[in-house]
């Protein structure tokens, strides 16, 4: 109830402000003994203002981490002792090189029990493949049943499955004893470090972290409140912290779909375009990006507005021909800062700001100074 009565209160001062500023009439045509004398028309001093541009985007800026756009932890994809560790924290490795080396004595031996069955696999093969021969020599002689023949066809069938079956298991096998050396797939730079010489891992427990080597982005939380005036694709500015003027262009690559559960704020990724050399992951930067919003109504001070036939006027000031202009304006509201004006203004013009209630339409005036210095240096500046 507080606001309504001070919203009245404010508007009650403008209508007050509006019939007490009726203009009045400048010139006046005398008459005496039938002869009709001229009065000179009076250049009259106003106050004035030019309308400021109203700021139609915002900028936010919020801090972030240089950081890449693939991380991923590297593990054995078997079990095993780790005898050797090759790499560091901070070393940059190529696709193929060496990361680490397993204790391979278990994994020789199944793969030379998996040799062994794919030989005694080949045996049986060979066995059942006479006995099959032998039975098709015998049965059109009839020495031999025809049932007869078909089992020696399933034994050779069937050990010819199993032979199968061990060459598969010998290349699993050989495979394992392979994954006994834990080689980089991608070229980056090892990030962090999470098993030692001397401890046994499991199958893709992590041994290293890789930062792959390519895009470099900046991570940065963005609170709720603003996410929604963000998308995929937005440009984006970086400034690294470390090295102060260094601006650097680049884009929103991926925005989070759902807020962290602690901070109840959005990850924001922004690619940039061009990475420079001194940018090393894990410094801090900052990201700005620009979002448009709705252009603000126009304040301008209550001496700035007159009443005639119930309708509210604003006087613009003509700095090349020096005359006022009367210009119906619509009143949406009265802060403290002045009259807000919905439409009839607009940014740029000079707005007459006292002496309104003696203005009419066409009346000669004289800008102050200041407000002429301020026209002119506007107008030099570059379109």
């Amino acid at each position: 109830m507080r606001l309504t009565s001070d919203n009245r209160q404010k508007s009650s001062v403008l209508q007050r402000w509006l019939m007490l500023s009726v203009p009045l009439l400048s010139l006046a045509t005398l008459s005496a003994c039938g002869e009709q004398k001229i009065v000179q028309e009076t250049v009259r001093p106003v106050k004035a203002m030019v309308i400021p541009a109203a700021a139609t985007e915002r900028v936010l800026t919020y801090s972030g981490v240089l950081a890449p756009r693939i991380e991923s932890s590297l593990g054995f994809r078997v079990s095993g002792k780790i005898l050797e560790r090759f790499v560091n924290v901070g070393d940059r490795i190529q696709s193929g090189q060496k990361i680490a080396r397993l204790d391979e004595k278990d994994l020789k031996l199944a793969e030379n029990s998996a040799r062994a069955n794919v030989t005694a696999a080949k045996s049986r093969v060979a066995v059942a493949k006479d006995a099959l021969a032998r039975a098709n020599y015998l049965l059109p002689n009839g020495f031999i049943a025809k049932s007869a023949v078909d089992q020696r066809q399933l034994e050779m069938d069937s050990a010819q499955s199993a032979l199968d079956a061990a060459n598969d298991q010998l290349n699993q096998a050989i495979n394992s004893s392979s994954y006994a050396i834990l080689v980089a797939d991608k070229d980056g730079i090892v990030t962090s470090v999470k098993a030692e010489p001397g401890q046994v891992v499991a199958v893709g427990q992590a041994v290293i972290t890789l930062a792959h080597s390519g895009d470099i982005e900046v991570a940065a939380a963005v609170p709720e409140q603003e996410i929604s005036k963000l998308k995929a694709g937005d440009a984006a500015n970086v400034a690294l912290w470390p090295a102060q003027g260094t601006d650097l262009p680049g884009k929103i690559r991926e925005i989070a779909g759902a807020a962290d559960t602690a901070s109840r704020t959005y990850s924001v990724r922004v690619t940039i375009n061009a990475p420079r050399a001194e940018m090393r992951l894990g410094m801090t930067a900052s990201v700005s990006f620009r979002v448009a919003q709705k252009a603000p109504p126009i304040i301008v001070p209550l001496t700035a507005l007159a009443g005639r036939d119930g309708k509210t006027f604003a006087f613009i000031a003509d700095k090349d021909r020096e005359i006022a202009t009367g210009r119906q304006v619509d009143i949406e509201g009265v802060s403290d800062a002045g009259a807000n004006v919905k439409s009839g203004l607009h940014a740029g013009e000079i707005l007459i700001t006292g002496g309104v209630q003696f203005l009419q339409d066409g009346m000669k005036i004289r800008l102050p100074k200041d407000v002429l210095t301020q026209v002119a240096d506007s107008n030099a500046l570059p379109r």
